[in-house]
């Protein structure tokens, strides 16, 4: 399957109304009809993960185009190596894994070129908007825009590992795996790294 033919897939499936949860024997049925090299099947998971893989994306690289090419790297990724996946852990765990190491890539890219893009687009889906006013959404954009600010000065590794908990709810074990670090690490890294997200909202708000 090439990237053309993938982005074509996601488009396709994207268009379906809505998706029900996959209990856990529904989503292993999809994987090993992945591993059958089943595209149908491919295109339920990307329909399942899609917005969560681009929001993780989107979290860490703070820039529309990027998380929508890492997001279509990783899925690519997903589909190459799906024969990899061994059921060890939650099909989740291992994308997400997937996903942040597309998103090191990116920065990695970055450094490289010695640019660091950041764009704020408060339409992506991890800033949910509901019916409100003129007034409490201008309220809403200006947090958001502050937040990604404040984000985006964080190291990768703060920014990583906020992402997992606060926006994805992860648990504490399922984020040790993904990092592929101890239960303790993960708490203190946590802690550091929501102290040093309160010490940059503070510097911008001031």
């Amino acid at each position: 399957m090439s990237v053309t033919t993938l982005t074509a897939d996601m488009e396709t499936y994207t268009e379906i109304a809505q998706v029900e949860d996959f209990d856990t024997e529904q989503e292993r049925e999809l994987i090993l009809r992945c591993q059958e090299r089943d595209t149908t099947a491919m295109g339920t998971l990307i329909v399942q993960y899609n917005h969560w893989v681009y929001n993780i994306a989107y979290g860490i690289l703070g820039h529309h185009e990027d998380a929508e090419d890492a997001a279509q790297d990783a899925f690519l990724s997903v589909w190459q190596n799906i024969d990899n996946f061994k059921f060890r852990s939650r099909f989740s765990t291992w994308l997400y894994r997937i996903v942040k190491n597309k998103c090191l890539n990116v920065i990695d890219q970055r450094k490289r070129r010695k640019t660091e893009p950041m764009e704020i687009d408060d339409s992506q889906p991890w800033v949910p908007l509901d019916n409100v006013t003129p007034e409490q959404e201008a309220l809403r954009t200006e947090q958001s825009e502050i937040l990604h600010a404040a984000l985006d000065r964080l190291k990768e590794s703060y920014r990583t590992i906020l992402i997992l908990r606060e926006l994805r709810e992860l648990s504490y074990e399922e984020i040790a795996e993904v990092l592929n670090c101890t239960l303790g690490r993960v708490k203190s890294r946590l802690h550091e790294a929501r102290k040093a997200l309160k010490e940059e909202l503070e510097r911008i708000e001031w």
